[in-house]
């Protein structure tokens, strides 16, 4: 009794929900492996806050390129604060895109390198917005498990598939040493 008396309910709620998940990616695999890479040289906007404004800074940035002529590549963003540890308004963070070593932007972009290094790197096939967060807490279980944390900063690209059928593919890539990689200027 108690079935039927849900059964509607669950066709016409639950289910859809259920299946939209699953087709971001919701219960897609997360791989974890060590590798090496980089070099990245790429050109950037900076930002202190909210890492929920990144895809408006990163727009912001495809413009500047876009109007000053500047070929540019994937996006990609660095982030400096872990936000388990740092407020909310204290939180820095880089969105841009890859260019060609040597070119130079216009204010209000700048450009830096990062140079070739082991990492940790995440990857799943999922939605731009479910991605980050399936493998970051993916990431830190793998961590929390070995005693130890996220280590920052952290380098994100976000390669979209081409297609609606076909989620794109989200890398996280974390330092494998204890100590950073990466020096803020």
């Amino acid at each position: 009794m108690i079935v039927k008396k849900f059964l509607p309910f669950l066709l016409a709620f639950v289910l859809p929900l259920v299946a939209i998940y699953a087709w971001w990616g919701g219960f897609a695999p997360v791989s974890i492996e060590t590798a090496e890479r980089g070099p990245y040289t790429y050109a950037y906007l900076e930002q202190r806050g909210d890492y929920s404004k990144l895809p408006e800074l990163a727009a912001k940035a495809r413009e500047e390129l876009e109007r000053a002529g500047v070929e540019y590549g994937q996006a990609i963003t660095v982030l400096f604060s872990n936000p388990d540890l740092v407020e909310v308004n204290d939180r820095r963070a880089r969105a841009g895109y890859l260019i060609a070593e040597g070119t130079r932007v216009p204010e209000p972009l700048a450009v830096d390198h990062i140079p070739a290094r082991p990492v940790l790197l995440v990857q799943v096939r999922a939605g731009h917005m479910l991605a980050p967060s399936r493998a970051y807490l993916a990431l830190d279980r793998h961590l929390q498990t070995l005693g130890t944390g996220i280590r920052m900063p952290t380098v994100e690209f976000y390669q979209p598939s081409g297609g609606a059928l076909k989620m794109g593919l989200f890398s996280l890539e974390m330092p494998a040493s204890p100590e950073p990689e990466l020096e803020v200027r």
